[in-house]
């Protein structure tokens, strides 16, 4: 079974793209980017979606076959990572997709880039789709808030948004500008009970760009 794991998961993707019964219900398979990228699934639809998750890189090549996609890369909207290894038994152990994903970081990513313009009718989304995605190995109900907020928060305006702001200036690595527009959007969660963490220290938060560096 694991020498054949690629095989194994090509043949079930296959089977469940050809499914009579998931067209007759008018679904939409989503499937992961290896199905595209690496596994020999020659069978997959037009209309499959496929997440891009283990590099922003490989956006171009999947949309290069004529898929849409959803953004979802791990080097930039992963919350989990640089939270060290949650394997007991290995002290000097990283999570496996460090470092930590950092509002920053998250900010700078440019859902188009490499994306032609006749591709980006692939990119899902109103303005261009994606997804902060958290794998829960080490987080609960007790630190979700402080994990997720607000860093989430700077990534829906990634996607809100795309590469450009509504006044025509460039969004991507715009950070700066973004952060006063955070503080407040922190501020009014936590208003509501919602733990989410501090961006700067309060002094730095009262007074925009003074800490910026």
């Amino acid at each position: 079974m694991n020498a054949r794991n690629a095989n194994v998961n090509a043949e079930r993707t296959d089977g469940t793209q050809n499914s009579t019964y998931r067209h007759a219900l008018g679904k939409t398979a989503v499937v992961w980017e290896e199905m595209v990228l690496e596994y020999n699934t020659t069978t997959l639809r037009n209309d499959t979606i496929v997440m891009v998750w283990i590099s922003s890189d490989d956006a171009a090549a999947v949309v290069q076959k004529g898929y849409r996609i959803v953004h979802a890369p791990s080097n930039y909207f992963y919350l989990d990572c640089g939270a060290g290894e949650w394997i007991g038994n290995d002290p000097t152990g990283n999570s496996w997709c460090d470092p930590f994903k950092t509002w920053q970081e998250s900010y700078t990513f440019n859902p188009l880039a490499n994306i032609s313009s006749a591709q980006v009718s692939l990119v899902l989304g109103v303005s261009n789709s994606g997804e902060q995605l958290l794998w829960t190995e080490q987080s609960g109900p007790e630190n979700l808030d402080s994990i997720v907020w607000p860093r989430a928060a700077s990534s829906a305006e990634v996607f809100w948004t795309g590469d450009t702001l509504p006044d025509g200036f460039d969004r991507v690595g715009n950070i700066s500008e973004a952060l006063p527009r955070l503080h407040d959007v922190r501020y009014r969660m936590v208003q509501r009970g919602i733990k989410a963490i501090r961006l700067q220290p309060e002094w730095c938060a009262l007074r925009p760009q003074v800490c910026d560096g």
